[in-house]
């Protein structure tokens, strides 16, 4: 199959599986839930379904947060399987994103939690003492993150962010420049968000959100054929996934007020 052909396929596919996603009337309908037994027996009911099949209202902060983390993982494997394979190696790096903090926190010293060694996707990334183990971190494909035979990896300055990203960019396979061009457009814009959302205070954060999400959602139905469609799609099912993630643990930790 042509890579043009393989684009049209990956987009036919990207773009039912957009017309998926929770709409805001569906967020606002499971807001209304108080308990993490209630939100998921209303969740079961509608576009969210099969994000939430593998949790009960017995599941605990750990087991949430280790489930989004997969389904995050299986969404881009999902993806990489549709677009030309040149472009795998970019959309696997997108694997690594939510694990960010937990490793820059761990390759400045710090010690990686006793559940890492329950997460499908860590396992074997803790060593006894705790510490994280470059080799293997290597091994699983994200060796670029730390410097050769890790040195500086402890540096408390160290942009954790900004090494993912140089990486991600160097991924790009070569093809059409405006491609490229899109590509490094999305980038950008994600990458302000990026700057500007630790900053804001609560009143603007979310908006900030919000506004992301629209300039993602144009974008995507911009871009047919390229693969900053695909990239975009992704972005857009990482923001439903944290909004879906901070929804579960709110309940999972916290008896929430009912609504007025």
């Amino acid at each position: 199959m042509t890579g043009r052909c393989r684009f049209a396929y990956a987009q036919a596919r990207v773009q039912a599986r957009y017309a998926e996603l929770p709409g805001e009337d569906a967020w606002q309908r499971l807001a209304a839930a108080r308990t993490l037994g209630m939100f998921l027996e209303d969740a079961r009911e509608g576009a969210l379904r099969g994000w939430v099949k593998g949790f009960s209202a017995q599941s605990d902060a750990h087991d949430l947060d280790r489930g989004v983390r997969a389904i995050w993982q299986d969404e881009v494997t999902q993806v990489a399987a549709w677009l030309p394979r040149p472009w795998g190696p970019a959309l696997a790096w997108l694997r690594w994103l939510p694990l960010l903090p937990l490793l820059a926190h761990a390759g400045r010293g710090g010690s990686l939690p006793a559940w890492v060694g329950r997460d499908r996707i860590l396992q074997g990334l803790r060593r006894p003492d705790g510490t994280l183990d470059p080799a293997v971190l290597a091994a699983a494909g994200a060796g670029a993150l730390f410097p050769a035979q890790g040195e500086g990896a402890s540096d408390p300055l160290r942009d954790w962010a900004a090494a993912w990203a140089g990486e991600w960019r160097r991924l790009w396979p070569p093809c059409d420049r405006r491609f490229l061009a899109n590509l490094d457009g999305l980038a950008t814009l994600i990458g302000a968000h990026a700057r500007a959302f630790p900053q804001a205070g609560g009143e603007v954060a979310w908006p900030l959100r919000r506004e992301l999400r629209e300039r993602l959602r144009l974008g995507f139905h911009r871009l047919p054929l390229q693969p900053a469609a695909a990239f975009s799609y992704l972005a857009l099912i990482a923001l439903d996934l944290e909004r879906l993630r901070a929804a579960l643990m709110d309940r999972a930790l916290f008896v929430l007020p009912e609504a007025v």
